[in-house]
């Protein structure tokens, strides 16, 4: 980059950093005096250029493109910005309302807003808060994430019941989830035979199966009524943040299984992969069945828990299709031989 554009960068480190690229000088300059009182910005007259301050100059908390520029577009720009910098929140700034241009941008740089010019100053700004917000709620994700992984890497058995009883000290409804659905699921896995490895996995397994929802916000986790479809989709997603945080431990490799396909489903209705049958793995069926039925005899924000025989009509009337016969049948003969399947307290 040359001096004059060097010159152009902003003194104030403390303020987040955006580079703005566009073919227009003129453009260029307007957007940077509409946000310089919040935003240091850094400005570049073509992809290349804005290359190479990302190789040079960067992070940029946010990274603006024009959609038509000579040579490499807006499109190919942001995608190979993911690249570069995959932190930087990524906005097009297109002149055009080409349906083809927007899926090409999302798919290729997973594009996080759009701006139509001329952008008007507080709708730019606007935006560029939205970004920043969302960069720092990345960043925030991945530091829990590190230290969570940091931590996970030498815990013990009776560690990971400290952990369990940190992710269910999230939600005053879910206290003592974890450890009861552990002990349950051990319990059917023995009345099934399972080898001692096998029940070592369940152990692990069933302990952090919920890890995820330690992302999950309390105000979903304890809503008091029917949640909203966006609301599902977030609560949902524990399953994926979950698999996340485990899967850079190699110790946590076998059992990141039931993590995974604890939602899973016996017909293949389940989430997050729609795995049915043995496609999912035994550890994680025994560990549903528990799940369910621990969910089903405890109290929620939205409902009170039914009696133990109530909960195992439920689960005997969900076996073929949400739960694997064979351990719901396990379940039973546990029940048979227990005055109560209920472990513990919260």
């Amino acid at each position: 980059m040359s001096a004059a554009d060097g010159g152009n960068r902003q003194a104030a480190t403390s303020m987040p950093r955006v580079l703005f690229v566009d073919d227009e000088p003129a453009m260029l300059e307007s957007l940077r005096r509409s946000v310089r009182r919040e935003f240091a910005a850094d400005i570049a007259t073509n992809a290349d250029h804005g290359l190479d301050y990302l190789r040079s100059g960067g992070p940029y908390c946010i990274v603006v493109s024009d959609m038509r520029m000579p040579g490499m577009d807006g499109a190919e720009f942001l995608a190979t910005v993911r690249t570069i910098s995959p932190d930087s929140v990524r906005v097009m700034l297109t002149g055009c309302d080409e349906m083809e241009v927007a899926v090409r941008a999302v798919n290729d740089g997973r594009i996080f807003k759009f701006l139509s010019k001329p952008v008007p100053r507080e709708d730019l700004l606007a935006c560029l808060r939205s970004c920043l917000a969302h960069y720092l709620e990345q960043r925030e994700e991945k530091q829990v994430m590190a230290s969570t992984i940091h931590a996970l890497e030498q815990l013990d058995i009776a560690t990971l019941t400290a952990f369990a009883r940190a992710i269910d000290a999230n939600s005053p409804w879910t206290g003592g989830h974890s450890e009861r659905v552990t002990a349950l699921a051990l319990r059917i896995a023995h009345t099934m035979g399972l080898h001692a490895k096998d029940l070592q996995i369940v152990h692990r397994g069933g302990l952090l199966h919920d890890i995820g929802k330690i992302g999950t916000p309390p105000a979903i986790l304890n809503k008091p009524g029917r949640l909203e479809v966006w609301e599902n989709e977030i609560m949902q997603n524990h399953v994926n943040v979950g698999i996340r945080i485990l899967e850079p431990i190699d110790c946590f490799q076998d059992m990141l299984c039931v993590v995974a396909q604890h939602h899973e489903h016996f017909d293949g209705s389940g989430y997050p992969a729609g795995l049915a049958g043995e496609q999912i793995s035994l550890h994680a069926r025994i560990v549903a069945v528990a799940d369910a039925y621990d969910a089903l005899t405890s109290d929620r924000p939205y409902r009170k828990g039914v009696r133990e025989e109530k909960a195992i009509e439920i689960l005997k009337g969900n076996s073929g299709t949400q739960f694997d016969p064979k351990v719901v049948e396990a379940l039973l003969a546990v029940a048979s031989k227990s005055r109560s399947l209920q472990i513990m307290g919260g």
